[in-house]
């Protein structure tokens, strides 16, 4: 799924409330991240069918751990910029894909932080979280680390439910039809039922609506990110609601959408706004295998509803449609079917997916404690999501120590400044909480 205007990398921002030595970090980071052999391997031949991890032999790690100077003019706002620059750039896969880039005295409450920039390849959000709480002062254990692992002792899929694996297995072998036998596919397309008519339903799922936000994407990425919004605010909505958090979440982000749409003009009335939700299928208990395990939901968020509780409605209505549905299956299926494509296969699939979204929005449970590394205490946690094809939108959702903060990466060619988009997600947030008393 790499393309050069849509990097696959995961990008992160940690930032410390006490200062962090380049020569620290580099010691934490040999002594808890380097034992996951990942970290020290990069990919032969990425570029054919037949790539592999292999050692990386003239592994430096200074050449992974670098001390960059924050843009002008400092703090938050030059944070932003910083992730924003990084973003844009794809990680070599000369050598092993991941880079820390260490910034020092951001503002008067943060002290240091460092970029994170993780190829999508090693590891899913799940994964890369595990690996993150694994590393942390509270959280590190010798006696657990993976050792010389180099790989999944089996595939993430035998440990699903038999039913979800058969599923599975079905719909990667129609992918592969569909790909290999285009016309004997659609002959079988007519059983509707099952796995065949959830793949049927996929692919006959129309275009999304154009908006500002479909187009041809750019290599230039915008990061942005919110305050912290209080988790207990957003669980009061949801026990108000019926609603999980996430619910409430996607909902805000539901109403920002309209927000932002609406300030530029455009119409919200029959429009569809399709989001790609991950879905993960790892049991948790094997996240340190790294990886990826996860699957994608396609959701139709109601950008065209103006009340926020009937919006909450109709989309929890939606997503417990999706959770019960075949679809998270079937993507999965699709996702390992065209691993066996040819190569026009693979862009197919692609184009199939980003014609039908116009954002990527996962959402990645945190730790509920704060956390320490190497003596210096975690102030903030954010992530970005990497798109994919011409999808150029990506919303972040992070929660730790009480708090969820949201991620706006945003393709210059759809929206120069994302800023408005966050301040959108914020307001509808305070409009949604204050009905029913939630704000802090």
């Amino acid at each position: 799924m790499e393309e050069p205007s849509n990097p696959m990398t995961i990008t992160g921002v940690l930032s410390f409330g006490r200062r962090m030595e380049l020569e620290d970090l580099i010691a934490l980071v040999e002594e808890r991240l380097l034992p996951f052999n990942r970290f020290r391997m990069r990919i032969d031949r990425p570029e054919s069918r037949g790539a592999r991890w292999v050692p990386d032999e003239a592994f430096d790690i200074r050449e992974h751990i670098i001390p960059t100077e924050l843009p002008h003019p400092g703090g938050h706002e030059g944070l932003e910029r910083l992730v924003s620059d990084l973003m844009s750039q794809p990680l070599s896969f000369e050598r092993s894909p991941w880079t820390f880039h260490l910034v020092q005295d951001v503002d008067d409450e943060i002290a240091t932080a460092f970029v994170a920039r993780l190829h999508h390849v090693i590891g899913d959000g799940i994964g890369l979280m595990h690996v993150l709480l694994s590393i942390c002062d509270e959280r590190f254990d010798p006696a657990t680390l993976p050792g010389g692992a180099l790989a999944p002792r089996r595939s993430p899929r035998a440990a699903l439910p038999a039913r979800l694996a058969r599923t599975v297995r079905n719909a990667a072998g129609e992918t592969r039809d569909l790909l290999m036998h285009p016309r004997r596919m659609l002959d079988r397309l007519g059983a509707f039922g099952g796995g065949i008519g959830a793949l049927g339903g996929l692919l006959a799922m129309p275009r999304d609506s154009d908006t500002v936000f479909k187009g041809s994407a750019s290599p230039r990425k915008q990061a942005a990110w919110t305050r912290p919004i209080d988790l207990e605010g957003i669980k009061r909505i949801g026990r108000a609601t019926d609603s999980k958090v996430n619910d409430v979440l996607l909902a805000a982000a539901t109403g920002a959408v309209r927000r932002y749409l609406v300030a530029r003009g455009d119409s919200v009335d029959a429009v569809d706004f399709r989001v790609v939700v991950p879905f993960n299928v790892r049991p948790l208990e094997r996240a340190f295998e790294l990886g990826n395990a996860f699957s994608l939901v396609f959701l139709a968020l109601p950008v065209g509803i103006l009340d926020p509780i009937e919006r909450l409605r109709v989309l929890k209505q939606r997503m417990d449609a999706l959770k019960g549905s075949q679809q998270p299956a079937v993507v999965y299926g699709i996702l390992n079917g065209i691993g066996v494509a040819p190569d026009w296969g693979h862009q197919f699939v692609l184009d199939l997916f980003s014609a039908k979204a116009s954002a990527v929005v996962t959402n990645v449970p945190g730790p509920t404690e704060p956390l320490h590394m190497g003596g210096a205490p975690i102030r903030e946690l954010m992530f970005w999501v990497p798109q994919a094809g011409d999808i150029g939108l990506g919303l972040s959702i992070l929660s730790y120590d009480g708090a969820v903060r949201v991620g706006v990466a945003a393709d210059a060619a759809y929206a120069p400044a994302p800023r408005p988009l966050v301040d959108a997600f914020e307001l509808e947030f305070d409009a949604l909480a204050a009905q029913f008393g939630a704000l802090r």
